[in-house]
């Protein structure tokens, strides 16, 4: 993913403010939120390959997030 641009479709970001909103979170658990949804991403594009942008959808993330362990956290 070197020198990648990361783009994210409409509604992406959105999607995960609402999340930390739901969650109760502040900006540690917004990362977390972020590093969920492009955890795979960053360890499946190789960086030899030539990449030069990665696209985020919308369907992507919340698959990501429904497929992670973030629905289970509370407020502490």
């Amino acid at each position: 993913m070197d020198g990648a641009k990361i783009k994210f479709e409409k509604g992406v970001l959105d999607f995960i403010v609402e999340k930390a909103m739901e969650f109760k979170l502040g900006a540690r658990g917004l990362r977390s939120i972020c590093e969920a949804i492009m955890m795979d991403m960053m360890f499946d594009t190789p960086s030899d390959v030539g990449v030069k942008e990665i696209n985020v959808t919308l369907r992507y993330a919340k698959d990501k997030l429904k497929k992670s362990t973030l629905n289970k956290l509370k407020v502490a």
